[in-house]
């Protein structure tokens, strides 16, 4: 092959190249100028739900009717957008507008398709909204790991005492973000799902009790006293370690003495939290038993008693002075403990 001819096939080669890439922008564009023509924008859509769910929807109207004739997902962008700011009444008229143009009745039957995608995005999209479902029990016991957490955060947003009894029944999930999940969306819902967790104590061992009372600890409802009380003795350190906070957050002052007689348990781990938790409760009573660990062994028992000590009050700091007139490591601690207490009053005079 001639130089020449080399030269007309690779002029021949970039100009069909480059032929490509402008036939290519060209549909491109068309298609975006189309889309733009059909579909008006998001911030467009927005607009016009909120001007309705503000109950004056004259002008948002004409873009309201286009809804239907759009791509699902498209409106469902706008939608779930807005979904989490608002609440009550226009929640309802947002639920009602969803249910009008066929949104959640997609939904509704997306959460039985074969594809775990298309379960997993349709069970977002009831989440988003807070409706109501019976396939709600389904998803919970999915196949795909993806869609039980999915269901746990719906069950979070739909409350009700199944949807309760479903989350704690994945707290023995064999997936650990389902766990997690589940636990999270206790934590949120709050005291309307403390009975039910209380129940389910009477019942659980092992894991599934330590992850009831993780959940327990964030509530701080009084109704956890009794059952947290009992689990303090239990055999496993693990265990009572995760009771006592349990129990200092309930707020009972009966819980003191409980606690003071934790502060000598055989495991580190328990007499800690027993520490803590005294702080917690401000039981100051048991001021002079957190007093003997400022000499522990331990460097986190001293500091934590050291701490509690300085939370218990003037009956705590008497002791700290007392104690930091001497020698060794309670002494120590207890001069690094009123610096603390130094530094905190210069920092809030500040």
């Amino acid at each position: 092959m001639s130089a020449l001819t080399l030269v007309i096939v690779m002029l021949i080669a970039i100009t069909s190249a480059i032929a490509a890439v402008l036939i290519t922008v060209a549909v491109s564009s068309a298609i975006q100028a189309r889309r733009d023509r059909l579909e008006p924008s998001l911030g467009d859509f927005r607009e016009a739900i909120v001007t309705a769910l503000s109950g004056d929807d004259s002008e948002a109207k004409d873009t309201l009717t286009h809804l239907g004739r759009l791509s699902k997902r498209y409106v469902v962008n706008v939608m779930l957008d807005v979904a989490p700011s608002v609440t009550g009444t226009s929640r309802s008229v947002l639920v009602s507008l969803a249910e009008q143009i066929g949104v959640l009745r997609q939904a509704r039957r997306g959460v039985r398709s074969r594809r775990w995608s298309t379960r997993l995005y349709s069970a977002r999209v009831l989440t988003a909204f807070g409706v109501e479902s019976d396939e709600l029990s389904t998803l919970v016991t999915d196949r795909s790991p993806d869609v039980r957490a999915q269901a746990a955060a719906w069950c979070a947003a739909t409350p009700t005492p199944l949807a309760i009894e479903h989350l704690i029944s994945l707290l023995n999930d064999a997936d650990g973000r389902c766990r997690f999940a589940a636990q999270d969306a206790l934590i949120r819902i709050g005291l309307p799902g403390s009975q039910a967790l209380v129940d389910a104590l009477e019942t659980s061992d092992g894991e599934v009790t330590m992850r009831i009372l993780k959940v327990a600890s964030a509530m701080g409802d009084e109704r956890f006293y009794g059952r947290a009380s009992a689990l303090t003795a239990n055999p496993s350190p693990d265990i009572r370690a995760l009771a006592i906070p349990v129990l200092a957050r309930t707020g009972n002052a009966q819980a003191g003495p409980t606690l003071v007689a934790l502060l000598d348990d055989e495991s580190s781990s328990v007499a800690l939290a027993a520490a803590a938790g005294l702080a917690k409760l401000a039981f100051w009573p048991g001021a002079a038993d957190v007093e003997p660990l400022l000499s522990n062994p331990s460097w986190d028992l001293r500091k934590q008693a050291g701490l509690t000590l300085l939370a218990l009050g003037a009956p705590g700091s008497v002791l700290l002075r007392a104690t930091a007139q001497g020698d060794g490591p309670a002494a120590e601690m207890a001069i690094q403990t009123l610096q603390l207490q130094t530094l905190s009053i210069e920092a809030e005079a500040a």
